[in-house]
């Protein structure tokens, strides 16, 4: 038995292979071309900033000398700017305290173990007389019942209260050291309320506000600053090219688009200078920083004034409470 197969048509095949051929070779040439375009749009955006920093690198390690002397206006500026943002850092790393709602009433090792204690009982109780899944879930996620502002005053006020409540079951409830005690708790509640509220506002007003400004102000300030140092260096690296066309002979007359290029740079070095200069001086202005301090002041007079206020209160009702005899 004996097979037949068919014909093939090589000149087909061989034609369809040089049209897949050409068509191959037209892809790899557009690539080619469009990859030669990105190469050099890559090196026209590279070429300048590896220049300025192999200048920025060769004035730092001083093999460089003829560098470019900004103004001494520009300089003294760039100082005032420095120097007011350590002030305000410094105001900042103090009055963040007051964000820190124990900064009056340290901790104490003994009454956080009590504490501890006292939300691990409480804990088992509430276990103990779950009944339900979802009531243990949120016995467990159930915070102290003691709500109490970590705060001197506070503190004091809830000590005091605590007292008359155990002082009441072996004396009169009307005896002048349990109206003292409550006097003196209700007293200091009021008290504790004034810091907190002055707290909140020192927070709202003078540190948010700082923040802001070193933040916002300063920041936008510094891009500024960077601003006008890679725009001293771009100046520095074309008038290098100058001089290695010129060689010493200021006489050389420079290519058209070399000038340009160095006219280009200084200009912009001019521009950028000006506007950081703008900038700085409006920063260093002392209306914020003096309004800033004036309103901590007034914060803490004002929370000063109602202590007062309130303990000249306090100290009038508890010497009008009658001394009892033994």
């Amino acid at each position: 038995m004996s097979f037949k197969f068919p014909k093939v048509d090589l000149s087909s095949i061989q034609q369809s292979l040089q049209q897949t051929t050409q068509q191959l070779t037209s892809s790899l040439q557009d690539n080619l071309v469009n990859l030669e375009k990105e190469v050099s749009t890559l090196n026209s955006n590279i070429s300048p900033l590896l220049k300025r920093t192999t200048r920025s690198l060769q004035e730092r390690f001083g093999s460089i000398d003829d560098i470019s002397e900004l103004p001494q206006e520009y300089k003294d500026l760039e100082k005032r700017v420095d120097n007011l943002k350590v002030f305000y850092k410094k105001v900042l790393t103090i009055t963040q305290q007051y964000e820190i709602e124990s900064y009056d009433y340290p901790p104490n090792l003994k009454e956080s173990i009590h504490d501890y204690t006292k939300l691990i009982n409480e804990k088992f109780t509430g276990l103990s007389q779950a009944t339900t899944t979802s009531e243990a879930e949120a016995v467990l996620l159930a915070s102290s019942k003691d709500h109490t502002p970590k705060t001197f005053a506070h503190q004091l006020a809830k000590a005091c209260f605590n007292a008359n409540e155990v002082l009441s079951t072996s004396e009169d409830e009307s005896s002048s050291l349990c109206k003292a005690l409550l006097k003196i708790s209700e007293f200091q509640t009021r008290i504790g309320e004034e810091r907190l509220e002055q707290d909140k506002l020192v927070i709202t007003e003078v540190n948010d506000r700082i923040r802001n400004t070193l933040n916002g102000d300063f920041l936008n300030t510094a891009k500024l600053r960077k601003q006008v140092e890679t725009s001293r260096l771009n100046f520095d690296t074309v008038r290098a090219e100058v001089k290695a066309v010129q060689r010493g002979d200021e006489s050389v007359e420079l290519p058209p688009a070399l000038s340009k290029k160095l006219e280009n740079a200084e200009d912009e070095l001019v521009s950028a200078t000006e506007s950081a200069v703008e900038s700085m001086k409006t920063l260093i202005k002392p209306v914020e920083g003096l309004n800033l301090l004036k309103l901590l002041m007034k914060i803490q007079l004002n929370y000063h004034k109602n202590v007062v206020s309130e303990l000249s209160s306090l100290v009038d009702e508890l010497d009008s409470l009658p001394l009892e005899d033994d």
